[in-house]
């Protein structure tokens, strides 16, 4: 029977085979995406909770669900609220697993023991954000500002969490961390870039949830929804968060061309034109969610466009700012 490969790369740490070792550092990449993909499911399925309003599938327990770690007879709301559950459970044991080989194959001061260290404590904040909306109700059809806010603060933590995990991968190819070399002006830029596809995730997360709990009849109706001041400021979101989203876009567009033209690897300028790629498809899956009313499917798809582009600007990031210039 062949051990998995999280056994793997644990064994060879335990038996002090450190970075030097080009295979382990090979094995300990794979798993790190691997986990990163992982997590991307899980946020996807998230997703897929809020939109079917079935946070509350499990009543208001945490960890257990109505009260029995395995509830009987489940209904379809349980059944998606607990696959959420287990499949978290799954991303943070495959975090943990990162973190362990990290602090055992790599010497200290390697970036990879300093951003597998983060992934575990944006992990663990992730849990107990999950952990929060449930015990306190915000869930389902909740309509309150305080709902809207944390899942907006979720959305920057599952953010810092996936750009941990994608430089744990991106630097753990390296025996020895590379050296960052950023003037003040790339730092600044690299800021707003970043920050600002942080802010679109934001608004995105409360367009999204003002989507599912005040679905317009129609695109006119939705409009008309949008427009009235009276109306729920998650309904109101929905007029925000276009402008956001290309702005944006425009945006790290550019800062992508700039950071392929800093770095002339291939590899560089790769990356740079799939986020240009999907930068494009995101706005035109974003154009017909709206067109749309915001179906299921689209929404999924809408939401890993965004951790794409996240993830891959971080990469991108990473790799030009450790470049010998």
């Amino acid at each position: 029977m062949h051990p998995t490969p999280v056994g793997t790369l644990l064994n060879d740490a335990a038996l002090n085979i450190r970075a030097d070792n080009s295979s382990w550092r090979a094995r300990f990449v794979r798993w790190a995406w691997i986990t990163v993909g992982v997590n991307v499911l899980v946020i996807l399925w998230g997703a897929w909770v809020r939109a079917t309003g079935s946070g509350a599938g499990c009543g208001s327990h945490w960890p257990l669900c109505n009260g029995v770690v395995v509830p009987p007879s489940p209904e379809a709301a349980t059944i998606i609220e607990f696959v959420h559950r287990l499949t978290s459970g799954v991303a943070l044991l495959a975090v943990l697993a990162l973190f362990v080989a990290a602090r055992r194959g790599y010497a200290p001061g390697h970036f990879a023991r300093r951003s597998t260290s983060a992934a575990g404590a944006f992990m663990l904040i992730e849990a107990a954000i999950g952990a929060g909306l449930v015990v306190f109700g915000l869930v389902a059809g909740n309509t309150s500002m305080p709902r809207a806010v944390v899942g907006a603060l979720h959305l920057v933590n599952t953010y810092l969490l996936l750009a941990a995990l994608a430089l744990s991968a991106e630097m753990g190819a390296e025996a020895v961390s590379p050296r960052w070399q950023v003037g003040r002006g790339e730092v600044a830029l690299a800021a707003l870039s970043l920050g600002l596809l942080i802010v679109v995730g934001m608004t995105g997360a409360v367009t999204a949830l003002g989507d599912t709990i005040f679905r317009p009849e129609s695109l006119a109706a939705g409009i008309v929804q949008e427009l009235d001041p009276a109306s729920h400021p998650l309904v109101r979101m929905r007029l925000i968060h276009p402008g956001v989203a290309v702005l944006a876009s425009l945006f790290t567009a550019y800062y992508a061309l700039t950071l392929s033209e800093r770095d002339a690897r291939s590899s560089t300028r790769s990356l740079a034109r799939w986020i240009w790629a999907l930068l494009v498809a995101q706005l035109i899956a974003g154009a017909i969610n709206v067109v749309l009313l915001a179906p299921l499917g689209l929404q999924v798809i809408h939401l890993l466009l965004s951790d794409l582009i996240w993830i891959l600007g971080i990469v991108l990031s990473a790799r030009a700012f450790t470049a010998p210039r």
